[in-house]
């Protein structure tokens, strides 16, 4: 696997199916074509997607699809290969940490949620997720401590993708003291002027 294609994985990862879409325009064109088809079975028909690069992506897309349509034991089963072909797809082992905690085993729940909290911190729905079960434990500082990161992570304005590495760019933001420090020499120039 290319470097080019473990960054496309990773915004698959992501479920950034627009910015995997954005990034596969980089390529050349055979493979351009054949990232492109992957992504639109993956939105319109996942069942007929047979292209190994999307296998990972393709079962954690029918594992969520099982859950809403209450068939709990073969998302699980399909959480469990995504992990197989894939060990480090942070939305499958969120996933399948949200089927254990919904049965009452926090304590691997939790094992699966931190597994995927090193492997993608800013996932406000992991978070989300981590604030539930700590609430179920009773742990009330690490619930609220988790909802805010939430919270913040959902408020959060997203910048364009880094074309190299598949990562979100933030904005430039001008520090505040040093807006402060500007206007402070502004301010001294003005009135001391020849």
């Amino acid at each position: 696997m290319t470097e080019a294609q473990a960054q496309f994985l990773a915004l698959l990862r992501r479920k950034d199916y627009e910015g995997a879409r954005a990034y596969a325009e980089g390529f050349p064109e055979g493979e351009r074509e054949r990232l492109l088809k992957g992504l639109d079975l993956l939105e319109k028909d996942p069942e007929a997607l047979e292209d190994p690069l999307f296998a990972a992506e393709r079962e954690v897309v029918l594992g969520v699809k099982a859950v809403r349509e209450g068939r709990r034991e073969e998302a699980e089963g399909r959480f469990q290969k995504a992990l197989a072909l894939d060990p480090l797809h942070h939305r499958a082992l969120t996933n399948l940490g949200t089927l254990y905690l919904e049965r009452g085993e926090l304590e691997a729940a939790l094992d699966l949620y931190q597994k995927a909290l090193k492997l993608y911190p800013d996932d406000p729905l992991l978070h989300e997720n981590l604030a539930a079960l700590y609430k179920r434990k009773g742990d009330l500082d690490k619930m609220v401590a988790h909802m805010k990161r939430a919270t913040r992570l959902k408020m959060a304005p997203s910048g364009p993708l880094d074309p190299l590495t598949g990562e979100r760019k933030r904005p430039f933001r001008f520090p505040l003291w040093a807006l402060f420090l500007l206007l402070a020499l502004l301010a001294y120039l003005f009135l001391h002027k020849p």
